[in-house]
């Protein structure tokens, strides 16, 4: 696989999981280095191919080739998720995933698109690149920042965080990755 392959499987897993962690999933990856090269080595496949002509735009779609890839992996459904004992409560058809699942699937579908077209080859292409996402991502930052204006609404008896301040997380997480882009350009 190529340098470029890793850089963006890692941004995607890397972002995958801090969205899950902001939302509170009952499930976080844990770090990328952590995970076993049969994972991770499937997941640079997946991640090429959401690269390239023959990307899914499907979450069910994907959520369908995550199945085969774990179940090619030896994991099997379980109520409850264990690395250990290679069980995960989402190894069931699309349908009956809840919505936050199903969030974290469409999350996926577009974390992939945006590694497709903001994690690049080159230097020169990085300048380029980093100059439009910036630009791009103006509107959506004034947005969440207006959702993020309002009340704090999470009730963390539940772990339940509220609109208000996941939009505070993403402006965040989107400020951070638009400075670390200038930098690297």
């Amino acid at each position: 696989m190529s340098d470029l392959i890793d850089r963006r499987a890692r941004f995607v897993y890397d972002a995958a999981r801090l969205a899950a962690q902001a939302a509170n999933a009952p499930i976080v990856p844990v770090l990328w280095d952590e995970r076993e090269e049969a994972f991770r080595a499937q997941f640079r496949k997946v991640i090429e191919r959401q690269c390239g002509n023959q990307r899914s735009r499907s979450p069910e779609e994907l959520h369908g080739s995550w199945m085969q890839a774990y179940f090619a992996m030896g994991w099997v459904y379980g109520p409850e998720y264990s690395r250990e004992k290679k069980t995960h409560p989402d190894l069931v058809p699309y349908a009956q995933l809840g919505q936050l699942e199903r969030d974290k699937d469409a999350v996926f579908v577009a974390l992939c698109e945006i590694a497709r077209q903001w994690v690049y080859p080159c230097a020169k292409a990085a300048k380029e690149k980093s100059d439009l996402l910036i630009e791009a991502i103006e509107p959506a930052l004034t947005e969440l920042d207006h959702i993020a204006s309002a009340d704090c609404e999470c009730d963390q008896s539940v772990g339940v965080t509220c609109l208000a301040c996941a939009s505070r997380i993403a402006a965040n997480f989107l400020r951070r990755a638009a400075e670390a882009a200038k930098d690297k350009a």
